[in-house]
């Protein structure tokens, strides 16, 4: 039986494991920018604020205002996830939002696969409960609502709707289901808001791909 020369199959190894790290590296450096979004260079998110730590949405017991039934965030798993939240009813300036957040999906080009649109409506101040907009042009948008005044307490406290006006922005949530990001719709231009999702979704891809 013919001997492999002791140089020859440490080369060998050396190829294997370089090959290894190739097709490695790629997804597991997706992963850890997606568990650690502060990693990511500056002019990948220089528009975005970042929410550090990440704050997991899953916990928001939020319903879903089609079936009636509490949503499951599962559903949500492996996708970049738009929210625009809304106090009271969803009215012209609400709808316009949305049909912002839908051309700026569309503008991710083929990618825009990878990213779900979701509206929280929230009560008024009176306690009474926000209608549902007219969803002609916006299918596709899931429409949660709160159950009870301290479920919207609580998603107040999640996005810091205390700190800043929740109709001014856009909430980004991870393929983990986490809270990582909000932009100012604003103060920063759409080519801006644009930017730095495109990054986000390429520095991501192989890891929420699988690959």
């Amino acid at each position: 039986m013919m001997k492999v020369e002791p140089s020859r199959a440490r080369k060998n190894r050396v190829t294997l494991l370089a090959l290894i790290a190739v097709f490695a590296m790629p997804p597991l450096l997706g992963w850890l920018f997606i568990m650690n979004p502060e990693w990511l260079p500056s002019e990948t998110v220089n528009k975005g604020v970042l929410v550090h730590p990440p704050r997991p949405v899953s916990g928001l017991q939020l319903i879903d205002a089609e079936s009636g039934q509490p949503f499951d965030w599962n559903q949500l798993r492996d996708q970049w996830v738009f929210v625009a939240i809304n106090h009271g009813d969803c009215e012209q300036r609400c709808v316009s939002r949305l049909i912002n957040l839908r051309q700026l999906r569309r503008a991710l080009g083929a990618e825009r696969q990878r990213v779900a649109r979701v509206l929280i409506l929230l009560p008024e101040e009176s306690g009474k409960a926000a209608e549902l907009p007219p969803m002609d042009g916006l299918e596709g948008t899931q429409i949660l609502h709160t159950a009870t005044g301290s479920v919207a307490g609580d998603t107040v406290s999640l996005f810091e709707l205390n700190q800043v006006e929740a109709s001014d922005h856009l909430f980004i949530i991870d393929p983990r289901g986490d809270l990582m990001m909000r932009h100012n719709l604003k103060t920063l231009k759409t080519k801006e808001i644009l930017k730095d999702l495109q990054l986000l979704l390429k520095a991501s891809a192989n890891w929420v791909q699988g690959e």
